[in-house]
């Protein structure tokens, strides 16, 4: 099954894309982020003067985060704006929405290259592979997995600080898989830096793998969690002390603020079960992945069938790595579930290791296909589940896509600017709820006769020549209104089955339209049929200033 494998990779690197292009802003949780690697790019690095021009001087948010992931990201993106400059078009002059699509690229493709590496890492500690003439085959389904997933695909280009640590997480668990114990250190020096919970989850890894399964020792074990800890800690503190121009290690401060004094429970508090209740189920649509992890523990790849005792070594380095890993997300999950505020992002880390026991619980019902009928039917009912469940994440993205106006509106607004006011002067400002859906600087016309304001108090809107808002402004001039996702519509589904009914041959007359259109290249009908599943409605509106007569 191998031989599959850069064509499920090209197959993850295009879905991936897909949601990139179909949504190509940024809501207010990925803002400080953006925002940071866009000031980067733009101001540079190396001088006071620079930082004061930083988008958070003036909106530092709740609590400060660390600026490593969007250095790293503004470095990666570094070689494509000279490259691009090299061939005529420079990324840095007027609205930058490229440059930002090209940033969550790069970011989607690490996110992306993190998860093959774990597919191949699964690969090599399947024991099973160095005898059977099927090689590859929990690899093959881990990728055919992850294509049928949502969240973990539409995420991964987006900067949320769990995201830019994910590709590290993801490294520290292909180490740990095989054996190498190192990967603890990635942990804890990824938790140190990004995102606390990570840190949480390196030690419940380190305790079950060493006092559960005895397959490491504790005393190594924590001086690795304690070096990756301490490194992560230095690092943060030597940066982010920079950009921010005080002694800092935001995650050090983010766990005062939101854990020790309550903060968290400020966005909303759930009960202790909800991940168990409701987040995992809505990771996992339908639960097929769930119930084959069940499945996967069953039985262990690195398994080389060596007996183990206490006295005699374990052969293989990564024996029972998997069920470690999958054991210690569920533990991770239940002391996630001890803090009030939940969020599924919180717990994102162990999507990949669920996938990846599923991957295993199906190979091992799959190879037996010839064996009998059951294993034949079970194989097609769970492909079926996938396929319903790839063709749901197709569609959870073209909904998500309508959650993002106040970039439509921005867009709009810097059309409208660049055919109307020439190069006068022109100054818009952005109310907060367009701010939050979709706005960054990246989508700003960088040009000196435009301005931008983003205040939330103490302006005047006769100050502008462009409002964009999700109010009404009397008097003004109303250009653009853009829509924001309300609800389902299946009435066009509904009227398709019962014409179905009627004419046996209507929906294969439709889907012979739809691909006619698409080696045409339009695909007009099935848009039109999408969009007629969609309710919207009007969320953000662009007026422009009234001229006064006389």
């Amino acid at each position: 099954m191998q031989r599959f494998n850069k064509v499920l990779d090209a197959a993850l690197i295009a879905l991936v894309t897909y949601h990139l292009v179909i949504s190509p802003y940024s809501k207010v949780e990925e803002s400080f982020n953006i925002q940071a690697v866009h000031d980067i790019l733009n101001y540079g690095a190396f001088s006071a003067e620079a930082l004061e021009k930083y988008d958070h001087k003036q909106f530092p948010g709740a609590v400060p985060r660390t600026f490593i992931g969007s250095v790293v990201l503004a470095l990666l993106a570094k070689p494509v704006i000279f490259v691009s400059a090299l061939f005529g078009k420079d990324l840095l002059q007027g609205d930058q929405s490229q440059l930002q699509s090209i940033v969550r690229g790069i970011l989607g493709l690490a996110n992306t290259l993190s998860l093959i590496r774990l597919r191949d890492q699964l690969n090599k500690v399947t024991f099973r592979d160095r005898k059977s003439k099927i090689k590859g085959l929990n690899g093959f389904w881990f990728s055919v997995l992850l294509l049928s997933q949502f969240h973990l695909v539409y995420y991964s280009t987006r900067t949320l600080p769990n995201f830019i640590a994910l590709p590290f997480v993801n490294f520290g668990l292909s180490k740990l898989i095989v054996g190498d114990l190192s990967g603890l250190t990635w942990l804890a020096m990824t938790g140190a830096i990004f995102r606390m919970e990570v840190g949480v989850f390196a030690v419940v890894i380190a305790m079950v793998s060493s006092l559960v399964f005895g397959q490491s020792n504790i005393v190594t074990d924590f001086v690795l969690l304690f070096a990756g800890g301490l490194f992560g800690t230095l690092t943060s503190l030597f940066i982010d002390t920079y950009f921010w121009g005080k002694p800092l290690v935001p995650e050090i401060s983010s766990f005062i603020f939101n854990i020790i004094n309550g903060n968290a429970a400020e966005w909303g508090v759930e009960p202790w079960g909800a991940y168990f209740k409701k987040y995992l189920f809505q990771l996992f649509r339908p639960p097929v992945i769930l119930i084959l992890s069940v499945v996967g523990f069953l039985n262990d790849p690195a398994d080389d069938g060596v007996a183990v005792t206490n006295t005699k070594a374990v052969r293989h380095p990564a024996r029972n790595s998997l069920r470690i890993l999958c054991t210690s997300s569920i533990i991770f999950i239940a002391i996630m579930s001890f803090q009030p505020h939940k969020e599924w992002r919180f717990i994102i880390y162990t999507v990949p290791i669920f996938t990846l026991q599923a991957a295993n619980g199906l190979s091992n019902i799959s190879i037996k296909w010839s064996l009998s009928f059951s294993n034949k039917l079970l194989t097609l009912l769970v492909s079926l589940l996938i396929l319903v469940s790839s063709i749901l994440s197709l569609y959870m993205g073209y909904i998500s896509s309508y959650n993002y106006p106040g970039g439509e509106a921005l867009t709009f607004a810097n059309y409208y600017v660049s055919k109307v006011y020439s190069d006068r002067n022109v100054s818009i400002h952005l109310d907060v709820p367009a701010c939050m859906t979709g706005v960054t600087r990246f989508g700003e016309l960088h040009h000196k006769a435009v301005t931008y304001d983003k205040s939330e108090t103490d302006f005047d809107y006769a100050n502008f020549d462009l409002v964009i808002t999700n109010g009404t402004l009397d008097g003004w001039k109303l250009l653009h209104k853009a829509k924001i996702f309300k609800g389902l519509n299946l009435s066009t589904i509904i009227k398709l089955v019962e014409s179905q009914r009627a004419n046996r041959s209507m929906l294969f007359i439709l889907l012979k339209i739809m691909v006619d259109e698409f080696l045409n290249g339009t695909n007009e009908t099935l848009k039109s049929l999408l969009r007629s599943t969609i309710v919207s409605e009007d969320y953000i509106n662009v007026y422009e200033k009234p001229i006064k007569s006389g």
